[in-house]
């Protein structure tokens, strides 16, 4: 992923296992902490270099392994940003000492900026407010009385979000807040009064003085940010308008108690063990993912729950946010996948059925194209090795030192698992044998997929063309590495093919304007295309990159 992603993650979401009896995780005994973190810091420093500079990782964690992990991510170099305290509501009695009900979420991010919760909280208020302004053609006193209880009786609103539960005149809401200095000013500007509208008299002045500067006071006083009492006997207080593009910061404390069975439970899909809420997510990645085109990463993707709370964020707010998700259980096929399908279906289901189609809107929201990738394993590429006959190189058949060097770096050479590229002249017909359930089985492999990420083709075009039974597959797109080249991949089957057959092949291409306007041209196999580079020798050098001789 790498050559395509590199720098472009804006979130970078996991739940990985957290090394208990229950996580699923296998290690060496004696060895525990130090090998579950070795397969953490591997993929955090993967992961890392696919994040963007303002990109943020979330990393969930229990008490098992937190003070481990934390030192881990310090010697990283991933600023730490905050930890989030997760307050499960549900505690763990039975053992000993004192009954745990909270885990942990480690926040790291090379940006300064501020973490802010989505404001649909904040919408609510306000579209409440507009709803009775317009109910009563205006603000009377009932206006006020009707949206201060509504406000204060919305068990959906935390204490802070409860302070706008007023309104003025002009149908503004706003909160009172107290214009007090936390600690006693010295200065003695901070103690010039403010003079009552009314009365013309000086108001009174807090005890440690005013947080705010005389400058800023009369500033704000001229824009109606101040609030006076009846009279000058009241200290006045700021007046803290709430608006369309106000976000609450993320706090240190999150209290959910929602449990992410349900969620499944409604599309019929198996019980999947410490499965969090849908809404849960949603609120973590509103916050962290909040660009309306970011991507999202979750490289320990479980049952699927970071890519259906991005759906469910696009639905919502009309984002266009992506997700990447990665996972090696078998849940994947039973579990994850359609989860996936089916929350793009339609968001509300029941018992395993729909409970309504999706609206309109809710289809254009939803994604048009989910992609899956399987991956080759190890254990497939150890199975797909073949060898030749030994003895090409007389003497040494059966010497350790020849069997050590030599073996797998010549006499594998054509094995499909390390891309015997002779065989690329039939590129869409390419086979490895894998494990399936158990079962060995062979199965086409992608090659032109596998390129463009090799190559890191951002893709903006593909199409196929078929010359006279010939099939041409033709991406078009960008590399990472330059966005304003242009590349041309060209992919089709050669095989058997005569100089005749080479040069239709180029009259063909010329007169489609295949390779037009491309500033690099890719094509498998033997051409004559004025200016095409073969794909073998860089599908071979970036496929092995790395990988010592």
């Amino acid at each position: 992923m790498e050559e395509k992603y590199f720098g472009q993650i804006k979130c970078i979401h996991i739940d990985p296992p957290y090394n208990t009896n229950t996580s699923g995780f296998l290690y060496k005994n004696g060895y525990q902490h130090s090998s579950w973190l070795t397969m953490i810091r591997d993929r955090v420093v993967a992961g890392d270099l696919l994040m963007n500079p303002a990109g943020v990782l979330l990393c969930h964690i229990d008490e098992n392994e937190y003070e481990n992990l934390y030192i881990m991510l310090e010697g990283l170099g991933i600023p730490d940003v905050g930890t989030i305290i997760w307050d499960k509501r549900n505690p763990m009695t039975g053992g000993g000492g004192i009954a745990l009900q909270h885990e942990y979420m480690i926040c790291r991010s090379r940006s300064n900026e501020a973490i802010r919760l989505r404001n649909n909280n904040s919408q609510l208020i306000l579209n409440k407010a507009e709803e009775l302004f317009n109910r009563d053609r205006g603000v009377s006193e009932d206006t006020k009385v009707d949206f201060s209880r509504w406000v204060s009786n919305n068990c959906c609103l935390t204490g802070g979000e409860k302070a706008y539960r007023y309104l003025d005149d002009a149908g503004r809401v706003y909160s009172s807040v107290s214009l007090r200095a936390p600690e006693p000013r010295t200065d003695p500007k901070f103690f010039e009064p403010l003079v009552h509208p009314v009365t013309g008299k000086p108001c009174a002045i807090p005890p440690n003085g005013f947080s705010r500067t005389p400058d800023t006071l009369r500033s704000m006083v001229n824009r109606g940010e101040v609030l006076f009492g009846e009279d000058e006997t009241t200290q006045p207080r700021q007046k803290r308008f709430l608006t369309r593009e106000y976000r609450r910061q993320l706090s240190s404390v999150i209290q959910d108690a929602t449990r992410g069975k349900a969620d499944l439970d409604a599309q019929g899909l198996e019980n999947f063990p410490y499965c969090h809420s849908v809404s849960f997510y949603e609120e973590l990645l509103g916050a962290m993912a909040d660009d309306a085109d970011t991507i999202v990463l979750d490289y320990f993707a479980g049952s699927g729950t970071t890519g259906h709370a991005v759906v469910n964020l696009n639905r919502d707010d009309g984002g266009k946010r992506t997700f990447i998700l990665m996972e090696m259980g078998e849940y994947f096929d039973t579990v994850l996948l359609p989860r996936i399908k089916k929350v793009t279906f339609t968001p509300e289901w029941k018992d395993g059925y729909p409970k309504r189609q999706a609206t309109a809107e809710e289809v254009d929201r939803s994604p048009r194209i989910i992609k899956y990738i399987r991956l080759e394993s190890y254990e497939d590429a150890l199975d797909s090795i073949t060898f030749d006959q030994f003895g090409q190189l007389p003497g040494l058949a059966t010497s350790d030192e020849y069997l050590l060097k030599y073996q797998l770096g010549w006499e594998t050479k054509d094995s499909e698992t390390f891309l015997n590229v002779a065989k690329l002249t039939d590129p869409f017909r390419y086979r490895l044998r894998v494990h399936v359930n158990g079962v060995r089985r062979e199965r086409r492999v992608d090659l032109p997929e596998t390129f463009n990420y090799l190559l890191g083709l951002i893709v903006r075009t593909r199409r196929t063309y078929d010359h006279h039974g010939r099939l041409y597959l033709v991406y078009r797109g960008t590399i990472r590495a330059d966005p304003n080249q242009t590349v041309v991949v060209i992919w089709r089957a050669t095989e058997g093919w005569t100089e005749n057959d080479f040069a239709r092949d180029r009259d063909f291409i010329a007169a489609e304007s295949l390779a037009d306007e491309a500033d690099t041209v890719y094509v498998n196999g033997d051409s004559c295309i004025p200016g095409a580079k073969p794909v073998e020798p860089m599908f071979k050098a970036r496929m092995f990159a790395g990988v010592n001789s």
